[in-house]
């Protein structure tokens, strides 16, 4: 073997030993570093400051993580200074020291705590944004950052509890924040997060008498996954500003004729499950113009947003017109299974008008949005909740930054009998309906789709070659055949957009789509011909 694949086969050696070290119960790393620059990893730089990072090397240290940060990686440590672990100690077990912290409970609590300050990524301030970061720490969770008190960096609080003293310190293996408190790790559910901040008494009450309490208080899935709920909620302010001042007057104001409250078909428990979405959403998450999919069934708020605001539910009458939106002060809360904003208004069940919506089958997954399935990470169809293909096999999604393709990303969905995507709630109304993927591949596959067990519009050929069909000049020619040219907002990493690329055209399904009700509808693509289908987006176009 040459020196060069040498050096290559420690070096991945070495990522995945850290990897397993900062996983496991013991550090294997004990007592040795595997860097030979001369730049100070993250370890190195923090005993250089004794006088401010002494207890947090200490914590680093008694739970055999030390040397992960002392040799090779990408971190971004959120580190706590003496005074924020002195604080921490004596706030949660009435000790003065770290070295008196000798049970097996107690170290496990600190390894948590470890991990929870930990990203397996380097991030500075400049990523920082209104929101959760976009990388999970190394118990899984997401860490949010706002800017609520005010403008810079320095007024920047982490989890809305923890303010930084310094940031963006640099070493050969990450990046260093210092903070002032201790982080807490997420424990709780979101439900006892918003009973026990007290400001939601008579919203958590109505949780509680229809059962939503223990819906929104699962952790975990079927599937095993952690669930991340996003519940709006009213505060006991909010509602005394609607002469609401008890769970009584809410009752009396919602279902004042039906106490079964457990029922689904009770106006109290549909106002409660309307104020809860599957869709984990911090506030930079809430669609720019689009639907919020609720725990309600056939029910979706409408989410619009501007420069300066939020609107949700905006009516669209022209006159008057109202809306809800959330409390910046209120909102952003993280929990172990997702995450809370206060609503500014009431927010009842609102139906809207037809409206036009793109449905991305990666984006708009709830499992794609937490961050539990990643880019040509394969999994089985049953790890998706929406999402269903047979015959069984492990399928994934691509990035797709080369590509003129909507979020740069494509299902990956070729080989299989049938694949099954159940829709956004869509607003009663009649709809065309186009669908693009990428075409004009011999190896690409013929599909009949469905919508609801009925077959919709004529086979879509993926192979097509629209070049013969009046691609680029004749788009009437196109439209006769059932093609039309790709979006110009769909552009690829070097500003093609899709509509001056002819292999990533949209097919016309169907120009008549009736949807009585508000309701979510299952889209199936059963195969005809077998091959490839790269799939970008479905889209529902309102029809007058």
């Amino acid at each position: 073997m040459r020196n060069r694949d040498k050096l290559y086969a420690f070096l991945l050696m070495v990522v995945t030993v850290l990897t397993l070290s900062l996983y496991s119960c013991t550090d294997k790393l004990d007592g040795q570093t595997f860097f030979t620059s001369d730049a100070l990893t993250i370890a190195q730089k923090l005993e250089e400051s004794p006088e401010k990072y002494s207890s947090y090397i200490e914590i680093l240290k008694k739970t055999e993580f030390y040397n992960a940060l002392k040799s090779y990686g990408s971190y971004t440590c959120f580190v706590p200074t003496n005074e924020a672990v002195q604080e921490y100690l004596q706030d949660t077990w009435n000790v003065s020291t770290v070295a008196e912290l000798t049970t097996e409970e107690q170290i496990e609590r600190l390894k948590t705590l470890v991990k929870f300050h930990i990203i397996p990524t380097k991030r500075g301030t400049s990523a920082f944004v209104e929101g959760r970061l976009v990388d999970t720490t190394y118990t899984g969770d997401y860490l949010t950052t706002s800017f609520l008190k005010g403008g810079g960096v320095a007024n920047v609080e982490i989890n809305r509890e923890v303010t930084m003293d310094q940031y963006d310190i640099p070493a050969n293996n990450g990046i260093i924040h210092s903070i002032v408190k201790v982080l807490t790790p997420f424990e709780e559910p979101i439900t006892k997060i918003l009973e026990n901040t007290g400001e939601y008494t008579i919203f958590v009450e109505a949780l509680k008498q229809t059962g939503y309490f223990d819906v929104f208080s699962v952790l975990k899935n079927e599937s095993g996954n952690r669930n991340n709920f996003t519940i709006l909620a009213e505060s006991d302010e909010v509602y005394s500003q609607n002469g609401i001042n008890s769970f009584a007057d809410l009752v009396a104001r919602i279902s004042p004729d039906n106490s079964d409250f457990l029922s689904a078909e009770n106006e109290l428990n549909r106002f409660v499950a309307y104020h809860g979405t599957q869709n984990f959403l911090y506030s930079a998450d809430f669609p720019e113009d689009g639907f919020i999919n609720t725990v309600l069934p056939r029910n979706a708020i409408k989410s619009f947003k501007t420069d300066k605001e939020l609107k949700l539910n905006e009516t669209e009458t022209g006159v008057d017109d109202t809306w809800t939106s959330l409390i910046s002060e209120g909102s952003n809360f993280p929990a172990r299974n997702g995450v809370y904003h206060t609503v500014n208004k009431i927010l009842n069940i609102f139906t809207p008008k037809a409206k036009y919506i793109l449905f991305d089958p990666v984006n708009d997954q709830p499992e794609v949005q937490a961050r539990l399935v990643k880019s040509h990470q394969r999994v089985p169809s049953t790890f998706y909740e929406y999402v269903t293909w047979f015959p069984e096999s492990d399928k994934r999604f691509l990035a797709q930054s080369k590509n003129p393709t909507v979020n740069y990303t494509v299902f990956d969905v070729g080989g299989f009998a049938y694949i099954e995507f159940v829709t956004p709630v869509l607003p009663k109304g009649k709809y065309e309906v186009t669908v693009c993927s990428n075409t004009g591949n011999s190896a690409r596959g013929v599909f009949q789709l469905y919508w609801d067990g009925e077959p919709m519009g004529s086979v879509y050929d993926v192979r097509t070659k629209v070049a013969k069909l009046g691609y680029p000049d004749d788009e009437a020619l196109m439209e006769i055949n059932g093609w039309r040219r790709g979006l110009k907002t769909a552009v690829n990493n070097k500003g093609v957009a899709a509509y001056d690329t002819s292999n990533w055209v949209r097919y016309v399904v169907t120009k008549e789509l009736l949807c009585p009700v508000q309701d979510r509808h299952v889209i199936r693509f059963e195969t005809v011909k077998s091959g490839g289908m790269p799939l970008d987006y479905i889209e529902f176009i309102p029809v007058e």
